[in-house]
């Protein structure tokens, strides 16, 4: 068998042992409001609403947001959107990421 492959399984396999014995961390966050793009099932939805902690884990960083305005996601839900699907707004009204 090719040592190459073998090292890659056995990364893989760990970094999922990891995933799986590790729990998320959580940070609070000063509530951030966002803009946010997450997938439902086939579609794509924007959302509007406070970004209230950060979640960090092993597969990656994500923000939970309260969502207070969507046309496909109810108010008051809490989404995990990947960090780099959010926007952050400004009081002026400019955003950025």
């Amino acid at each position: 068998m090719d040592p190459v492959l073998i090292a890659d399984l056995v990364a893989e396999r760990a970094q999922r042992a990891i995933a799986g014995a590790v729990a998320p961390t959580l940070m609070p966050l000063p509530r951030i409001p966002v803009t946010a793009e997450v997938w439902r099932g086939d579609r794509h939805v924007r959302l509007h609403g406070e970004a209230v902690y950060a979640v960090h884990t092993a597969e990656g960083a994500r923000w939970a947001v309260v969502v207070e305005e969507s046309g496909a996601i109810e108010p008051g839900s809490i989404e995990l959107v990947a960090i780099d699907e959010i926007r952050c707004e400004t009081a002026g009204g400019r955003r950025g990421r």
